[in-house]
């Protein structure tokens, strides 16, 4: 038969240490149920923008990277968790305002950035600054795929796009393709191109802009030179965007046009995207990002 323990008995003493640490875990188990119906809207949001943009197709690969960056920074994380800060709800407090602003303004992006401040906001909370440091880029890593909104791109596409046209019509002429550009299109004595939105290099920058700021995060460099990794994208992949359109209108001038937007058209976008990682590689080399940090680094 089974019988009460007397508060002094071995079987109490026994129950202690378990209730306390199911009280401690209580904080912890409620901000994550709140943090995730806070973000869960950006996260589906988010999630139907990677499946249709092209450019935030490598959204889905964010959120594993996130908890893989944090499972690496564990042994750093629990060093140093210690007592929360009230500072904490400071930057949840305003990230909120934000995600209310976002909803109103029909500004997703923001609401994403700030779905992100709230989840860092509420780790700096219940561990403390220094766990925040240790948080802040797993966690804001997140904004790269939170943050998608199309919106955004349009300016900067149309840009890239620019420049994209005027770089491949200049070396298309100085090549002897008998270039000529008027705005976006590039004409031909056997071609006529218009450099779409699809093709402005949108897609790479993006994802390169992703990987480089990884990378930079995990190389053991000072931070002016993975700061210089992460500035090199833009050039790169513009440069490289200008060499795929270039062979583009190469193939055209050569095979015809047909011959140009099949197969070698589809092709180059792994031109653009080679060429564009293989600068960054050098660009690493090149400034001292190269080695790992080892695991557990503070």
């Amino acid at each position: 038969m089974l019988q009460l323990s007397e508060p002094g008995s071995p079987g109490a003493a026994s129950r202690r240490p378990t209730l306390a640490r199911l009280l401690g875990a209580l904080p912890v188990a409620v901000a994550g149920v709140l943090a995730a119906v806070v973000i869960w809207p950006a996260l589906v949001h988010a999630a139907g923008v990677w499946g249709v943009v092209e450019a935030f197709g490598f959204g889905y690969l964010v959120p594993p990277v996130t908890v893989g960056l944090i499972w690496w920074r564990w042994p750093a994380l629990r060093a140093s968790a210690g007592a929360g800060s009230w500072g904490g709800l400071l930057v949840v407090a305003v990230a909120l305002g934000g995600m209310l602003v976002g909803a109103r303004a029909g500004l997703n992006a923001l609401g994403g950035v700030a779905a992100v401040l709230v989840l860092w906001g509420s780790a700096v909370t219940l561990w403390g600054w220094r766990a925040g440091r240790v948080l802040a880029f797993p966690v804001g890593f997140l904004a790269f795929g939170l943050g998608a909104h199309t919106g955004a791109l349009n300016g900067t596409a149309f840009a890239l796009q620019g420049a994209t046209a005027a770089g491949a019509g200049t070396l298309g002429h100085l090549l002897g393709l008998g270039v000529v550009r008027e705005g976006l299109v590039l004409r031909g004595p056997a071609f006529a191109f218009v450099v779409a939105e699809q093709c402005s290099g949108m897609s790479s920058l993006l994802s390169l802009l992703a990987l480089a700021s990884l990378w930079g995060f995990l190389a053991a460099g000072a931070l002016p030179a993975r700061l210089a990794l992460v500035a090199s994208v833009g050039p790169l992949v513009l440069v490289a965007n200008v060499v795929r359109v270039t062979l583009v209108l190469a193939v055209a001038a050569l095979f015809g046009q047909e011959a140009a937007l099949g197969f070698f058209h589809e092709a180059s976008s792994l031109v653009l995207f080679g060429v564009a990682a293989g600068g960054m590689l050098l660009v690493a080399r090149r400034v001292g990002c190269q080695a790992p940090r080892r695991v557990g680094w503070s």
